[in-house]
Formats: C-alpha cells, sequence, structure tokens
C-alpha cells in the first residue's frame, strides 16, 4: 500500500470545473437538479418502509397499518412521478446551458495564453487538448451531478434510516460507510498517482495516431503499411502493460477486498438486526426498512466504486489542462491601448528571444536591432532555423521578447492591444487549412469583427454588392479564377479544403489577405508573408507576386520571409539573419541590405544558399 497517500483530493480539479468552467446559470440550474436528485434519492429510502409498513400489518393482520403502509407507498409513489418529472426537465436545460457554455469558456481560457505558450512541445493543451478537455469535462459534470452525489445521498438517507430503525444497527452501518469511504478514497488516491504516467504515454500514443492519419497519403505513397501497423501495436504496449497492472491486476484485488469488507459488515448488521426484531425490541417494519436500505447502500457504494475508471482516468487529464490554463496570463488580445496611426513602421530594438522545447530553452535570436520604414517591402532571408520566423511570431505577439522592444510607430507592441492592431495585418502563412465553409466565408474568416460589424447574410443588397466586389478583387490579385468553381464564390471548399489543390489553398490564403487590407481605402496596412508562394508554380508565383510587391496600396508595409530567393529580389531591402551559432562578438545576427547583390558579395554565407539554388543576384556577374 505505499504510496497511497501521496497525492492530495481532488477538489481543486472540481472547483476548477465549477468555478472556471460553468456559467452562473449552469451552476444555477447545477444546484435546483441536485435539490431534485438528491429527492428522489430520499424517496428510494423512503418508498420501502410504506412497504414495510404494509408487510408489518399483513404479518401481524392489522388491517390500520395495511392501509396505512399502503397510503404511504401510493403518496410517496405519487410524489416521486413529479420529482422525476421536474429533475428530468431540469437536467436538460442544465445540459443545454452546459452545452454551449463549456466550449466557450474553454476557448476563452485557451485564447488567453500566448500561441507560442499553447503551440510549444511542452505545451499541456496543444493538437486536440481543448476537444479533449470539452469531452472530459463534460463527463465529470455528468456523472458528478446525476451518479456520484446522488449515490452519497442515497447512502446518507440509507444510514438514516438505519439509526431510524435503531441507534446500534445504525451505528454499525455508519461504521461500515466510513471504512468503505476511507478506503475509497485511498484507491482513489492511489489510482490517480499511478494514472498520470500512463495516460502521458496514452496521450503521446494517440499523438503518433492523429500524424499518421493525417499522413495517410504519405504512408501509402511509400510503401510502409505494414511498419506502420507494427508501430501502433509496438508503441501501444507500454501504455497498455499499466493500464493492465491497475485496473486488471491491483483494481480487481481491491474490489474483492471491499466487497468482503462489505460482507462482513452486512452479516453483523443483519444479525443485530435479526436478534432485536425477534426480541420485540424492533418492529418488523423497521426491520424490514433495515434490509431494504442497507441494501440500498451497499449497492450505491459499490456502484461508487465502479464509477472510478473513467472518473479518475478524466480527472487526471483534466488536471494537467488546469494546470496550464490557471497559469498566469502575460497579456489578453482584448487589453491595451488602440492602435490609431495612419501607417506602420516596425523597429526590433535589441531584442534577444528564446524557444522552449521538451529538451530545454535554446537562444534563437540575440541583440537583433532593424528599422524597417512604414511602406517598405522587405525580404528576409536566411538558412533554416536562423530565426526568421521567430522575428515574424513577435510582429503578431505569438510571444514576447526575452529582452529588448518590438515598436510600432515608436510604442513599445506591449502596450497595444492586439486586436486593434491586428486587423491592420495581412498573414500569410506557410500553410493554412481552409476551413469548411465558402470561398467567401474563408475569405471573411480573418476580417475583424471591428471592421465587419454583421455577417454577410444580414447586409444589405447594396452592402453585399460592396464586399463581393472587394472579395473578387482580392481572389484576381491571388490568380484564383473562381469561374473553375460550381458555385463560384459561394463553392464550399470541403473539410480542410479537400475540393481545392495545395496551390489553390495559397492563393485563398492570400486573397484573404488582400480582402482583409481592402476593408477601408484610409488605414495602415502590413503584409507578413512566411513563404507565401511555396505551393505555387512559377507562373502563378509571378502574378502573386507582382500584386504583393507592386499592386498593393500605397504604404503598406510589407515583411517576407522566402527560402526561393527569386520570390524577394524586386524588395526594396534585404534582411539577412544569420544562425547565432555562427555569430561572434564582432558578427550580428542580424543584418539589412539594400539588395540581394549587395548581400550576396557581404556575407559568403549567403553565397552558399545563393549558389545551391543556381540563383544569381541581378548585377552579379558570374564566372564560369
Amino acid at each position: 500500500m505505499e504510496g497511497l497517500m501521496l497525492k492530495p483530493q481532488l477538489n481543486e480539479d472540481l472547483s476548477f470545473i465549477w468555478n472556471d468552467l460553468m456559467s452562473d446559470k449552469a451552476r444555477l440550474l447545477a444546484k435546483r437538479s441536485l435539490v431534485l436528485v438528491l429527492l428522489g434519492s430520499l424517496l428510494l429510502i423512503a418508498v420501502p418502509y410504506g412497504i414495510s409498513f404494509y408487510i408489518d400489518g399483513l404479518t401481524n393482520k392489522l388491517l390500520d397499518a395495511m392501509i396505512v403502509g399502503g397510503m404511504i407507498f401510493l403518496g410517496l409513489q405519487v410524489f416521486e412521478i413529479f420529482v422525476s418529472f421536474g429533475r428530468q426537465r431540469l437536467r436538460e436545460r442544465f445540459f443545454q446551458e452546459a452545452f454551449w457554455y463549456l466550449p466557450q469558456a474553454i476557448t476563452a481560457l485557451s485564447f488567453a495564453r500566448p500561441l507560442s505558450f499553447l503551440t510549444s512541445s511542452s505545451s499541456d493543451i496543444n493538437g486536440g487538448g481543448i476537444e479533449s478537455l470539452r469531452d472530459k469535462v463534460w463527463s465529470v459534470i455528468g456523472t458528478y451531478i446525476f451518479v456520484i452525489i446522488p449515490i452519497y445521498g442515497l447512502s446518507t438517507f440509507g444510514l438514516a434510516a438505519c439509526f431510524f430503525a435503531h441507534p446500534i444497527i445504525g451505528s454499525v452501518a455508519l461504521l461500515y460507510a466510513v471504512t468503505e469511504l476511507l478506503l475509497g478514497r485511498m484507491n482513489n488516491r492511489f489510482i490517480q498517482s499511478e494514472m498520470r504516467p500512463i495516460i502521458d504515454s496514452f496521450k503521446r500514443w494517440d499523438r503518433r495516431m492523429s500524424e499518421w492519419w493525417h499522413n495517410i497519403d504519405h504512408i501509402k505513397h511509400q510503401g510502409v503499411e505494414t511498419k506502420i501497423l507494427g508501430m501502433i501495436h509496438d508503441e501501444a504496449q507500454e501504455p497498455l502493460v499499466g493500464d493492465d497492472r491497475i485496473w486488471r491486476i491491483y483494481y480487481a484485488n481491491w474490489i474483492a477486498i471491499r466487497q468482503t469488507s462489505s460482507l462482513l459488515f452486512a452479516c453483523i448488521v443483519y444479525g443485530t438486526t435479526g436478534y432485536l426484531v425477534y426480541t420485540g425490541v424492533v418492529s418488523g417494519a423497521a426491520g424490514v426498512l433495515v434490509f431494504f436500505s442497507l441494501q440500498r447502500v451497499r449497492n450505491t457504494l459499490r456502484e461508487l466504486s465502479d464509477q472510478q475508471r473513467e472518473v479518475q482516468f478524466n480527472l487526471a487529464s483534466i488536471a494537467k489542462y488546469r494546470r496550464t490554463l490557471k497559469k498566469p496570463v502575460p497579456f489578453r488580445y482584448d487589453i491595451g491601448n488602440n492602435f490609431t496611426d495612419d501607417n506602420i513602421a516596425i523597429t526590433f530594438d535589441n531584442v534577444s528571444h528564446d524557444v522552449v522545447s521538451e529538451e530545454g530553452t535554446k537562444p534563437i535570436l540575440a541583440g537583433v536591432s532593424v528599422v524597417i520604414p512604414a511602406g517598405m517591402k522587405v525580404g528576409i532571408v536566411g538558412p533554416s532555423g536562423a530565426g526568421k520566423s521567430q522575428l515574424m511570431s513577435l510582429l503578431v505577439r505569438a510571444t514576447d521578447p526575452v529582452s529588448g522592444r518590438v515598436l510600432i510607430n515608436d510604442q513599445d507592441l506591449r502596450s497595444i492591444k492586439p486586436e486593434s492592431l491586428l486587423r491592420y495585418y495581412g498573414v500569410i502563412m506557410q500553410k493554412s487549412e481552409p476551413y469548411e465553409d465558402t470561398l467567401l466565408g474563408n475569405l471573411l474568416f480573418g476580417v475583424s469583427h471591428l471592421d465587419l460589424a454583421k455577417p454577410y447574410a444580414d447586409m444589405t443588397i447594396v452592402e453585399q454588392t460592396a464586399l463581393l466586389e472587394k472579395a473578387h478583387s482580392a481572389l484576381k490579385k491571388a490568380g484564383l479564377n473562381i469561374s473553375d468553381f460550381s458555385q463560384e464564390i459561394l463553392t464550399n471548399v470541403g473539410y480542410k479544403g479537400t475540393k481545392l489543390s495545395g496551390g489553390q489553398q495559397q492563393r485563398l490564403q492570400i486573397a484573404g489577405a488582400h480582402l482583409k487590407l481592402a476593408m477601408s481605402t484610409d488605414r495602415p496596412r502590413l503584409i507578413l508573408a512566411d513563404e507565401p508562394t511555396a505551393s505555387l508554380d512559377s507562373l502563378s508565383e509571378l502574378t502573386v507576386m507582382q500584386h504583393l510587391q507592386d499592386e498593393l496600396p500605397t504604404g503598406t508595409t510589407m515583411l517576407m520571409v522566402a527560402h526561393r530567393l527569386s520570390t524577394v529580389a524586386n524588395m526594396d531591402k534585404i534582411v539577412f539573419v544569420r544562425p547565432l551559432g555562427l555569430c561572434d562578438k564582432n558578427t550580428q545576427q542580424v543584418t539589412m541590405h539594400d539588395s540581394l547583390a549587395e548581400l550576396y558579395q557581404a556575407e559568403a554565407l549567403f553565397q552558399e544558399m545563393a549558389d545551391a539554388q543556381k540563383f544569381v543576384p541581378e548585377g552579379i556577374l558570374r564566372v564560369a
């Protein structure tokens, strides 16, 4: 039994559900449901009393007792009908309230975390964690309110009935219940402690499964189906062995011990009751009530034991999510000063930043100082892993730098309300799966509620027409021909954009950035593009880049990360990011250059990159 008392009780996890994941209305409905549930539990004990009274009268041939017993039974049964009716209606109202509020509460807590905090490998709530948390909380709420608490209520009323019959009977029954609950608490603590590493193993296995399912085309192309099936089997063995050790061996033994204890106490209670009825100390009706009540208590406490596997598994997972979601929030998207300037200029002022992984903290940027005036178009190049994307993530405030400042128009980014600034950003990522919506719905997804006061369906014809003109213009700039689609701009693209090719998905994302920046004629604009043409062919790249470089509204600032050097050949400036490990005290990690040609002549590392791509910057003569 070593280690049984290592872990605290589950109050913290349950209070997290009650206080953070349930609305005031849901809590009120839960309390009302509990009242009716407990009332129903009381009736389960009280109704047999009417039967026992009737049986006592029948045994002793007492007509009055039979009539009273029958009336008690009938009255309680009618009352139980009304209680069951109200409980079911209230139960459904509670679940409806929790159904719509719970996902919002969990999503709000996750949205409050910085993006890098949620997507890092050390995060407890990445991938499908939010959906998993919702399902587990939903299960725990229902189990506690409509199963576990009624069990405690029924046990309490059953014990009260035993005391009603005789104090000695009640005392022995109470001793049994206390013993059972203490054993159950020890059992719970042990299971929760032992299950945590097993749950972690299952989660790792489940994430691997998701990766394989998501990349099934890659598996089929490589012809490694047999290999993957073997890995699915092999990687599940460790958690399965641990799960088997707890639930098949330990828990089965524990059930046998607890049921043996229950049987011993039952023999004592039933023997004592029989003796007291036989000697006339206790009436026959009270004796029958004891037998009914104690059997109810035993069955319900056994049912409580049977709930442990699912409840403990879920609470152990919820505890991990709680620890993540209850950590202090460094900043919020809806707090700060509103951004009201007319353009966007960027300054990295002696910025240093680290990335956190399961292996620890790794410096990625150090002492970066770069000034990008408003309206300038800047290409960002450098070897993979040098920190190019980290510069972009700092600008969208996925995280804050470890030291230094990121300035927008000389304002510290940390002082600006993120949602008021990001409405002016057009962000184009390397890969972005569309949503199961129409082309228009996907275009409008990134448009802030600050710029689009009401949904498209609620607009007037004039408003819809004006918006559609902007949407068609954005699609044209991205090189996406809507005549290729059966319902044109109202065509649904399918789950994760399955009806679109990779290039069409990329162009749809680019079109969304164009539309976002076109929501008004007088506004600041910034394009952040991370490999925006990675999925495009050369001809499509020329069209897209022409619009991104030459036909953006006047004053638009643009930063573009690119590995394909031709993509940024015509930018106003080039920023080169050198891997931190290749820098010494005399070498700046990030430098700005007037052109690729100047960079080629200044940086030997860049020369290697360009030569590897067989790319010759304009103005450089290569000797054969």
